[in-house]
């Protein structure tokens, strides 16, 4: 059996089994996201709501007539904008903390073991959900506050940035670079197949019980079993060798800078967070080609992710202000949309990969991008951008899951854009550049929410289209950048090999002389 990376074989009958193993645990996790997207708003456009009426010296009867149907009295435009900028503020202080935190996991992970660290990640958002639950039994006015302690909680842990880092580490550390991308394919198919099921089981359970919180308790039950799942039933990636080496170059780092005098220099170096952006832009004698696309393919990444991000809950906003959907309704929507993301992913994907490679027989021979990913790419651009610009001219609601539909189709943007960023630098530095992605992906987690809610809540009020034009010159700066990438570079990824080696081995006496370790290591050879 071939091993790759650091992967303990005996554990295994397979490498391809390993993946499958993984995989329902990540299903299960992405249930519990998927059920509370529209639970989450609409708690917390009720708590607001009640504040805002609360505010309006009525009377008790009249406060209990106006909160008794939070769907007709709450869906104003003054509501949504509050619940925009408030939005805003949890967004913010969940990426900032999982911005730091989510580069430390993928660390954390060389030392422990890529299990520990996805059970660590699954942690912070079932705190989250149980604080969520004593704010919406709060008898206090602003029990609505508490978004911001769960925001924290979930921050603390990585979330599903460092969460969906680590399950393509694991993948990446018993998959051969030309599987990855099927790899990484199924772990995004996994996501929105539970972003299908688990919306759609939150609406059925909020219409059964009649309560919004039945989907919090259900989420909770369903981290809890991820939780045991990861560290009781599936095999660990890491070796154990690899973990001690990892241990022992963090305990060398450790009392290196302990015993370095502290100044303003040091100080900045150990508080720079960006560090791990190095990655993409290299000095180790890659060709100039190569930072190209490296650049190039994950601006593309970055800026697609934060669409998402921020789109997901301005679509739901707009709908429910538009066509007066209810978390029922929201939670159907999102399941359309997964289900279909989720064929594209498992079903149509590689069908596609296996047409265009057909058309490029010699890609597999290149480093770099190759045509069948570039082609895709751009075709997943154009998907978002039709979606987007189909969500700003429906007229109705089957309008806009139509649009829904081929915004999915786009799905295949993510996985397929990771794939090819990991052919751009060597086997090695694989874990450098995952954890690099993940740290832009926290970044833009915060700017783009703070952007899109910005506009949304100043304009809802007379034109509430206005934010999908920020929407659609996003999607269009995204395809010029595309256009832009080479494909089926030839030779190798450095100018020269002599070089890379002598950068290589310059670079890594230096950071153990400065105690600036990089927290990854060279991968095994294939046993």
């Amino acid at each position: 059996m071939t091993c790759f990376s650091h992967t303990d074989c005996s554990l295994l009958i397979s490498d391809r089994n390993q993946i499958y193993l993984i995989l329902p645990a990540f299903l299960l996790l992405t249930l519990s996201y998927g059920g509370l997207i529209a639970p989450k708003l609409n708690l917390l456009l009720s708590l607001i709501c009640r504040v805002h009426y609360a505010e309006q010296d009525l009377t008790t009867d009249e406060l209990v007539k106006a909160l008794a149907d939070v769907d007709r009295n709450c869906q104003t435009a003054e509501m949504h904008a509050r619940v925009s900028k408030f939005s805003m503020s949890v967004s913010l202080i969940h990426g900032i903390l999982a911005a730091v935190i989510s580069p430390k996991m993928g660390v954390l992970s060389d030392r422990i073991g890529r299990c520990p660290v996805l059970a660590i990640s699954a942690l912070g958002p079932l705190m989250s959900n149980l604080i969520l639950i004593l704010a919406a039994k709060s008898t206090s006015l602003y029990g609505y506050r508490w978004f911001l302690v769960g925001a924290v909680f979930d921050g603390l842990s990585g979330s599903v940035t460092a969460m969906m880092a680590t399950a393509h580490a694991y993948a990446t550390d018993c998959t051969a670079p030309e599987k990855r991308a099927t790899a990484f394919g199924l772990f995004h198919a996994c996501l929105f197949a539970g972003m299908a099921i688990g919306p759609a089981f939150g609406g059925y359970l909020v219409k059964t019980t009649g309560s919004i919180l039945s989907t919090f308790y259900a989420a909770i039950i369903t981290e809890i079993l991820f939780v045991f799942f990861v560290l009781f039933v599936i095999p660990e990636s890491v070796s154990r060798q690899h973990r001690l080496d990892a241990q022992e170059v963090h305990r060398l780092n450790r009392e290196f800078n302990t015993g370095r005098s502290i100044n303003v220099r040091e100080l900045v170096r150990r508080m720079n967070f960006l560090q791990p952006l190095g990655v993409l832009v290299p000095k180790d004698g890659t060709r100039a080609v190569i930072k190209k696309n490296l650049m190039l393919l994950s601006f593309i990444d970055t800026l697609l992710l934060g669409s998402g991000a921020g789109g997901m809950m301005i679509v739901i906003l707009y709908a429910e202000f538009t066509f007066g959907w209810t978390s029922t309704e929201a939670g159907y929507f999102m399941s359309i949309g997964g289900s279909v993301r989720a064929f594209v992913l498992i079903i149509l994907l590689p069908v596609i990969m296996k047409f265009l490679r057909s058309r490029d027989p010699d890609g597999l021979h290149h480093v770099g991008a190759s045509f069948s990913d570039i082609t895709l790419i751009r075709f997943a651009i154009i998907c978002e951008f039709i979606a987007f610009f189909g969500y700003m001219v429906s007229r109705n609601s089957v309008e806009f899951a139509l649009s829904s539909c081929l915004g999915a189709v786009g799905g295949i943007a993510s996985p397929t854009l990771q794939s090819t960023l990991t052919k751009h630098v060597a086997k090695e530095n694989v874990g450098a550049l995952l954890g690099a992605l993940s740290l832009l992906h926290c970044i833009c987690q915060i700017i783009a929410p703070t952007i899109f809610s910005t506009i949304y809540a100043y304009t809802v009020g007379w034109y509430p289209k206005a934010v999908f034009f920020a929407f659609l010159f996003i999607f269009g700066t995204i395809f010029v950048c595309s256009l832009f990438i080479s494909k089926n570079v030839e030779g190798s990824l450095y100018d020269s090999d002599e070089i890379h080696e002598g950068v290589t081995a310059y670079r890594d006496d230096y950071e153990l002389l400065s105690g600036n370790t990089r927290g990854t290591h060279h991968d095994s050879d294939e046993e």
